[in-house]
């Protein structure tokens, strides 16, 4: 993909737009990009440049944001092409009934308060989310818009899951 314009967010960053950027990489950018824009450097100025520079300052942060994970990062990237995700996107059923009985599960270690389960069924999902992000990266290397897709809802669905865990595990703190 060619370098985005200044308006978006790659393009706050001076990054080119893809999904295979190094968190290193972006991290840098902000860092540099933020000694540039950071509002105090135009303490002084006229009060115009100084709402500019505070709006320019808050438009980095937001694309930092968007772009420092990998999830926002791909969800922005799809938008960008005209394609959006909405909640009540297919999936594929098998993964429903895994995700469900998983949450049965959960549910019952976490009545239990077996706080081993729940670390070893959280393990299990970072492993899977893992895997997700290891396929987006290769959908977006292959151009595969409906795998992109696929595997962006597959990943709400870890998210998701990978909270409550997160959720057990701090009502056992």
């Amino acid at each position: 993909m060619a370098r985005a314009s200044s308006s978006d967010a790659f393009g706050a960053l001076g990054l080119p737009a893809r999904f295979d950027l190094d968190p290193q990489v972006i991290e840098q950018a902000f860092f540099e990009r933020s000694k540039e824009l950071h509002p105090d450097r135009f303490a002084t100025a006229p009060a115009a440049e100084r709402v500019a520079a505070l709006s320019r300052s808050r438009a980095l942060n937001d694309a930092y944001q968007t772009l420092k994970k990998p999830v926002p990062r791909a969800e922005y990237l799809l938008a960008c092409r005209g394609v959006k995700i909405g909640d009540n996107e297919r999936l594929d059923p098998t993964f429903l009934m895994e995700i469900l009985e998983e949450r049965e599960a959960l549910a019952e270690a976490r009545i239990a308060k077996d706080r081993a389960v729940i670390e070893t069924f959280e393990a299990s999902w970072k492993a899977k989310r893992a895997a997700a992000i290891t396929r987006l990266g290769a959908a977006f290397a292959g151009d595969d818009v409906d795998a992109i897709k696929r595997e962006l809802i597959l990943l709400r669905y870890v998210d998701r899951y990978l909270e409550e865990c997160d959720a057990a595990l701090e009502a056992e703190d």
